[in-house]
């Protein structure tokens, strides 16, 4: 395997490892707030600060796109 085939997966996997947790960061933290008026983690933390409650979300973006970069990339290999 060549070198820049190892940097691409090991980027790959590290995106899908950063995509997978924001969002269920971002989206998981938005449902338990919406539920149980709380959240958990770096949100949980972004509130307490006075980040606003779409932040969440935005951060569970981000986190889709991650995954969605990364499908991209195998199926396009």
């Amino acid at each position: 395997m060549s070198r820049s085939k190892t940097r691409n997966g090991t980027a790959d996997k590290a995106l899908g490892l950063a995509g997978v947790l924001l969002a269920v960061q971002g989206f998981g933290s938005a449902i338990t707030e919406a539920q149980w008026g709380t959240s958990f983690g770096v949100t949980g933390i972004l509130r307490a600060v006075g980040v606003p409650g779409w932040a969440d979300l935005a951060l569970g973006t981000v986190g889709v796109v991650f995954l969605l970069i990364v499908a991209y990339r195998a199926v396009r290999r």
